[in-house]
């Protein structure tokens, strides 16, 4: 499939999402959570983007690959959140953006190494991928991000 088709698909599928709860979040101050907050940042900046980009350069993704990522997330939340459906379609779709589109970390990064995960010299890079692409079909097997030595944690 394109990279335009998909877009316009993600599009489609994002179009009646609450938005407006998710920017909230990330200043609301009933979520004392900081990653709560940053990660409704990150997704509710990704949103804006899904319906800002346009595509100059379009390239095909192999289906097989939007299947797996779609069966994995499935997976995950049917594993740790059973029945949040919209929670589940939007995470779907903000990550395939993310991984197939706009090839950026599925997890909010900064410039500032002493984070988990960061942009650094052109790449990014994860602190947990070593660990956690491991897990159960994880989804670190999509994320561009790239890991951390051993001694650039320290």
């Amino acid at each position: 499939m394109k990279a335009s088709k998909l877009l316009k698909i993600i599009r489609q599928n994002l179009k009646d999402y609450p938005i407006d709860y998710l920017r909230n979040k990330a200043t609301d101050d009933r979520y004392k959570d900081p990653l709560t907050k940053k990660l409704a940042k990150y997704n509710s900046s990704v949103y804006d983007e899904i319906y800002e980009i346009e595509i100059k350069d379009d390239f095909e993704i192999k289906d097989n690959i939007i299947k797996n990522i779609q069966s994995d997330i499935g997976f995950y939340f049917d594993r740790y959140s059973p029945g949040d459906s919209e929670t589940r379609e939007f995470t779907k779709n903000i990550s395939l953006y993310l991984a197939l589109i706009a090839k950026k970390p599925l997890h909010p990064y900064t410039e500032n190494s002493k984070d988990d995960v960061y942009y650094f010299n052109g790449d990014y890079y994860c602190k947990g991928r070593v660990k956690y692409i491991h897990d159960e079909r994880s989804l670190c097997r999509y994320c561009v991000c790239k890991n951390v030595s051993f001694s650039a944690m320290f």
